[in-house]
C-alpha cells in the first residue's frame, strides 16, 4: 500500500542480492506488523522457552530444524520423555477482531499439516498472529480453501494454537500473548458459499473494479473472491461506488474507476479486508 511506513535493514554484503535492504517489518495505524518471516521462529523460541504458549506450558526445546523423514518442522519438543513437532506460522492477516491464514496459497503448509495429523499423538502449530487486537482466527478460506479444508479436518489430530502478539516501537516482543478462539462454525457455514467475485482490470490505462454474485470467470482480469453468507455483489457494488472516482461501461456491464490499481486504493482496500475477515463474524461473539 503507497505510504506504507516499514522498517527496513540493510543486507548489501551478498553479490546475490538485487536490493541493500530487506522489509522487516511494516507499520499499520501505531502498531509493527512483523514481515521478516526468518524472525518468526526466533519469537516463537522466545516465547516457549518462557512458557508463554497456551497449550504448551512445560515442553522443552529438544531441537530446532527437526528433520523426519523427507520433511523438516520448525521445532521438536519433548515433555516426560513425550516427543512433539511444531510447525511454526506466522499470520499478517487481520481484520480488528479476525485473523487470517495464509494470504496466499500454500501447499507446503498444507502438506506440514497433514504430516503432523498423521504422527502418534498429533502435533502443533503455532500461528503467530502479529497484532494482540484479534479475538478470532480462521484459515483464509478465500485465499486457500485446500489450505483450510485440511487444517479444519485434522482439527482434532492437531493442536492448533493462534496466537496473538505485540511488538514494540523497538521491535522486542511484549511478552503479552493472546490464545485466539476458533469460530470453526463461521467456517462450516461459509467455506461452500458462493459468495461474491470482485473482479478488477485495466483498460488503456484506466483501472476499475465490480462484483457479481457467484464465481464469474473473466479472461485476463483479476478475481477476488468473498465466501461469506453475510455480503452480497449490490452491497459490495454501493460501497465500491462510494469510494470510486466514477462509473462506466466495461467488460459488459457497469464498472466502478480507480486513479490507480483498485489493491492501492486504500478505501478499495479496507472494504475487501472487513467483508473477508470481520464481516463473516458481525453478530457473532462479543
Amino acid at each position: 500500500m503507497p505510504g506504507t511506513e516499514l522498517l527496513l535493514s540493510m543486507d548489501g554484503k551478498s553479490e546475490t542480492r538485487k536490493t541493500l535492504y530487506t522489509a522487516v517489518a511494516a507499520k499499520r495505524e501505531d502498531i509493527l506488523i512483523l514481515l521478516h518471516t526468518h524472525m518468526t521462529n526466533d519469537a516463537a523460541d522466545w516465547l516457549l522457552r518462557r512458557g508463554k504458549v497456551p497449550g504448551l506450558e512445560g515442553w522443552r526445546i529438544e531441537k530446532r530444524e527437526a528433520s523426519l523423514g523427507r520433511s523438516r518442522f520448525d521445532f521438536l519438543m519433548e515433555k516426560e520423555g513425550k516427543k512433539l513437532y511444531l510447525e511454526v506460522k506466522s499470520c499478517t492477516l487481520f481484520g480488528s477482531r479476525l485473523a487470517m491464514f495464509p494470504d496466499a496459497p500454500s501447499v507446503r503448509g498444507r502438506k506440514h499439516v497433514e504430516e503432523l495429523a498423521v504422527m502418534e499423538g498429533g502435533g502443533a502449530v503455532l500461528i503467530l498472529v502479529q497484532s494482540g487486537a484479534p479475538r478470532f482466527f480462521l484459515p483464509d478460506f478465500h485465499t486457500d480453501p485446500k489450505f483450510a479444508e485440511s487444517l479444519y479436518k485434522n482439527r482434532d489430530r492437531l493442536e492448533i494454537i493462534p496466537l496473538g502478539v505485540t511488538w514494540s516501537e523497538g521491535l522486542a516482543l511484549s511478552g503479552e500473548t493472546r490464545r485466539l478462539e476458533i469460530p470453526w462454525e463461521v467456517y462450516e457455514k461459509n467455506r461452500a458459499c458462493p459468495g461474491v467475485t470482485i473482479v478488477t482490470g485495466e483498460r488503456g490505462g484506466r483501472f476499475w473494479a465490480y462484483a457479481a454474485d457467484g464465481k464469474r470467470p473473466s479472461a485476463g482480469l483479476k478475481e477476488i473472491v468473498v465466501k461469506s453468507d453475510r455480503v452480497s455483489a449490490g452491497q459490495i457494488n454501493r460501497e465500491l461506488a462510494a469510494a470510486a472516482d466514477g462509473c462506466g461501461e466495461e467488460d459488459g456491464g457497469k464498472v466502478f474507476y480507480f486513479s490507480g490499481p483498485p489493491l492501492k486504493n486504500p478505501d478499495f482496500a479496507a472494504l475487501l479486508l472487513y467483508h473477508r475477515t470481520d464481516g463473516m463474524l458481525e453478530g457473532d461473539g462479543d
